[in-house]
């Protein structure tokens, strides 16, 4: 789906070197992001709030573990998300309503950092 992308080269580029303990870091804070994101989202955290915020650029910095995130490619993953069930029943495992709202945290972040969710493009 990916193979022929830039991003796809540097996910290749910056896996290469990496080791079973460093993969191991990965998935303990990707495990921390998601349970952060449940109890926020549960909690009733506004998007757009310092909080969310925060906590989209920690989103986009675990993405940014594989590939240069820009927000503008993080409102395309966050439509994805939405669209695509495979990562809807992902995060809805881990919190009912998770997607649209991790969603609406992503495009007010974006938006606070000179992004239109709505024009954004993978770039």
């Amino acid at each position: 789906r990916w193979g022929d992308s830039a991003q796809w080269a540097q996910h290749a580029e910056r896996s290469a070197g990496r080791t079973a303990e460093d993969w191991q870091k990965i998935a303990d804070c990707v495990e921390m992001l998601n349970e952060d994101l449940a109890l926020a989202c549960r909690s009733g955290v506004e998007p757009g709030s310092a909080e969310a915020n925060s906590l989209a650029e920690r989103h986009r910095a675990s993405i940014g573990v594989y590939f240069d995130c820009t927000h503008s490619m993080q409102v395309c993953l966050g439509r994805m998300y939405v669209a695509d069930p495979r990562f809807t029943a992902f995060y809805e495992q881990v919190e009912t309503g998770l997607t649209l709202w991790l969603r609406a945290v992503i495009d007010a972040n974006a938006r606070a950092n000179g992004v239109v969710p709505e024009s954004a493009t993978w770039v």
